[in-house]
């Protein structure tokens, strides 16, 4: 079955709309963030990291017939079959969903800021290789 290159273009328009909503609350330094601000900037790491996943999962089940039975376990099979070299980082950035979504008592949301101020060009790095791999241009 061929890749549903509609469903990757929607899920990379999400992480790219999530994406920008990140770094125009992240342009303001931690301190003025108001609380909403920081309720939105985890509600979009979470929209980010789901879409990443479902793209991965639709890449993984339609062209290498493989259905992952974890994030993990497809960000791994994306990083051997050529797809991607960021396995560890893609990961990281679930397990911070995870935690978003089920500890969020615990969240310290000056670390998250500082993560999405360092740590997420790896999206970036993610999303041209399945644009190139897919000839997707949006």
């Amino acid at each position: 079955m061929p890749i549903n290159v509609d469903h990757l273009k929607q899920r990379i328009k999400e992480i790219l709309e999530s994406k920008g909503e990140l770094n125009r609350l992240t342009a303001k330094s931690y301190a003025q963030l108001s609380r909403e601000e920081k309720y939105a900037i985890r509600y979009h790491i979470i929209v980010l990291a789901e879409s990443l996943g479902s793209i991965c999962v639709q890449i993984a089940t339609e062209e290498f017939k493989h259905t992952p039975q974890s994030y993990s376990e497809c960000f791994k099979l994306m990083e051997e079959k050529g797809i991607c070299d960021c396995a560890k980082d893609l990961t990281a950035i679930m397990r911070l969903r995870n935690l978003l979504t089920h500890r969020y008592w615990t969240i310290d949301d000056a670390q998250i800021y500082g993560s999405i101020k360092n740590n997420f060009k790896v999206i970036d790095k993610f999303l041209r290789s399945v644009k190139g791999k897919y000839a997707i241009s949006l």
